[in-house]
C-alpha cells in the first residue's frame, strides 16, 4: 500500500467509529489547542509588556547629574567646580561618537498664566534632543528646534495634560503663556502614548504636567545660571553600555580637572535588566504551560494507543490474508503507523483551529471590556502544538504497528474465524 493510501485508511477508520474516534481525539484536541492558546497568550503578552518598554524612552539612555563634591579637607580646587555646563556638550560629543542624542536640561517652577488660568508647572530647558531621547510623540504645531536654541528664543512645547489645563478644548499652538513674568509663544503640544493596562500611564503623566523651552532660553530668561542640572543622553543601537560609561566618565573627568561633581545614572542598564527578568518570567510561564498541555497530549496518546489496539484485533484478518499474498512485515508496521499519525495529525490540526478560536475570544472579550490587550497566535505555539500531536501519534503508534506486523497470518486468520 502506497502512504497515499495509508492516509486514506487512517481517514476511513475515523469516519468509520464516528463516536470512538470522537472519544480518541478529545485528549490530542485539546492537548494542541492548550499548546497554541497558552504560548499565544505568554507570548502576546511578552511581546506588549517589550513594546512598552521601547514606548517608555529609557532604553540605551544615561542621566548625567550634577553631585555635590566630598570636600573634607577644605580644598580651593574643589570648592572650585562649577558642575555640568555647556561646554560638556561639544566634549561629549567630539569625544565619545556612540552618543546619538543629548540634551542638555535645567528644571525650574514657576506660575504659569494663559488667559484666566494660573498653575505651577515644571518648566524645563532642553535641545530639540531632549524629544527622541524620551521618545515624546507630537500632537499638533511642531518640536523646539536647533535654530530656537541659538536664538534664546521665547518659544515652548506644553505636555497634553498643562494644554488641557490651561487651554481646554480650545487650540494652544499660536497663543501666548506667562512663565513667570516672561512671555513665551505656543509652538507645540505633545501627545500621550498608548501603553497596555499593566503598565499603567508608565509614568508618562510626569512627561506631560511639564513646559519644554529652549535650554538657553531657560538659562538667559529664568534662572539666570549658566549651570546645566542634568544631561539625557542616548546611545546608538548595539552600543556596549559598560565601555561608553567607563568613557564618558573619563572625558568628563578629564573635562573637570579631576573633579568628580556629576554622577551618571545607567537607565539602560535599569531597562535592559527589567527586559531580562520578562524575558525569564516568560520561559518559565511557557515551560510550566507547555508541561500541562504536553501531560493534556499524552492523556490523549493513551486513548489513542487503545483504540489502535482494539483496531488490530479488530482487523486480524485483513492483515492475516495481506500477510499471506506477500506483505511484509515492514508494509504491515508502516500501514499501521502511518494511520496512528493521521489520527493524531487530524486531532492536532482541530486542536490549532480551537486554540487559534481561543485567541480571537480572548482578544474579542477583552475590547469589549475596554481593555486594548490582542493575543496574535504564536507560530512557536502552532509549530508545537502539530509537532507535539504527530508526535504522539508517532510514540503511541509504534507498539500496535509492530504488534500487528509480527502476527503470523495463520494464527491471525484462524483467530479471526
Amino acid at each position: 500500500m502506497s502512504l497515499f493510501e495509508n492516509i486514506r485508511g487512517g481517514l476511513g477508520a475515523l469516519w468509520t467509529h464516528k463516536l470512538r474516534s470522537a472519544l480518541t481525539l478529545v485528549g490530542i484536541v485539546v492537548g494542541a489547542a492548550a499548546v497554541v492558546a497558552m504560548f499565544s497568550f505568554v507570548s502576546g503578552i511578552r511581546d506588549r509588556v517589550m513594546a512598552d518598554f521601547a514606548e517608555l524612552g529609557f532604553d540605551n539612555v544615561f542621566f548625567i547629574g550634577n553631585s555635590h563634591v566630598h570636600n573634607p579637607d577644605n580644598l580651593a580646587s574643589l570648592k572650585a567646580s562649577k558642575g555640568l555646563t555647556l561646554d560638556d556638550v561639544d566634549v561629549l560629543r567630539a569625544e565619545v561618537p556612540e552618543i546619538q542624542h543629548l540634551c542638555p536640561a535645567t528644571e525650574t517652577r514657576y506660575v504659569v498664566r494663559a488667559g484666566n488660568e494660573a498653575r505651577h508647572y515644571g518648566t524645563f530647558g532642553v535641545s530639540p534632543d531632549g524629544f527622541p531621547i524620551l521618545k515624546l510623540e507630537k500632537g499638533s504645531g511642531r518640536f523646539l528646534s536647533w535654530a530656537d536654541v541659538k536664538a534664546h528664543a521665547r518659544v515652548c512645547v506644553l505636555g497634553e495634560i498643562v494644554k488641557d489645563q490651561l487651554f481646554g478644548n480650545a487650540r494652544a499652538v499660536g497663543e501666548t503663556i506667562l512663565i513667570g513674568d516672561e512671555e513665551f509663544a505656543v509652538v507645540g503640544v505633545l501627545r500621550m502614548k498608548e501603553f497596555s493596562p499593566m503598565f499603567g500611564n508608565s509614568g508618562q503623566e510626569q512627561q506631560h504636567r511639564r513646559i519644554y523651552i529652549p535650554v538657553t532660553a531657560g538659562m538667559h530668561y529664568l534662572t539666570g545660571s549658566k549651570q546645566i542640572d542634568y544631561f539625557a543622553v542616548r546611545f546608538r543601537d548595539g552600543t556596549d553600555i559598560a565601555a561608553v560609561y567607563e568613557k564618558i566618565h573619563a572625558t568628563l573627568l578629564r573635562q573637570h580637572r579631576g573633579i568628580e561633581d556629576f554622577e551618571i545614572e545607567n537607565v539602560a542598564q535599569n531597562i535592559a535588566e527589567g527586559m531580562a527578568a520578562v524575558e525569564r518570567i516568560t520561559s518559565i510561564w511557557n515551560m510550566i504551560l507547555g508541561s500541562i498541555a504536553t501531560v493534556s497530549l499524552l492523556v490523549g496518546g493513551i486513548g489513542l494507543l487503545s483504540v489502535l489496539l482494539i483496531s488490530v484485533n479488530e482487523r486480524l484478518r485483513e492483515i492475516g490474508i495481506r500477510k499471506a499474498v506477500g506483505a511484509k512485515d515492514r508494509a504491515v508496521f508502516q500501514q499501521f503507523l502511518v494511520e496512528s499519525v493521521t489520527i493524531s495529525g487530524v486531532g492536532g490540526l482541530m486542536g490549532l483551529s480551537l486554540g487559534a478560536g481561543i485567541c480571537k475570544l480572548i482578544s474579542v472579550f477583552a475590547a469589549q471590556s475596554g481593555q486594548d490587550v490582542s493575543i496574535p497566535v504564536s507560530g512557536t505555539g502552532i509549530l508545537l502544538g502539530i509537532g507535539f500531536a504527530v508526535g504522539v501519534g508517532l510514540l503511541f503508534g509504534l507498539y500496535p504497528a509492530f504488534k500487528a506486523s509480527r502476527l503470523d497470518p495463520i494464527a491471525a486468520i484462524s483467530r479471526h474465524a
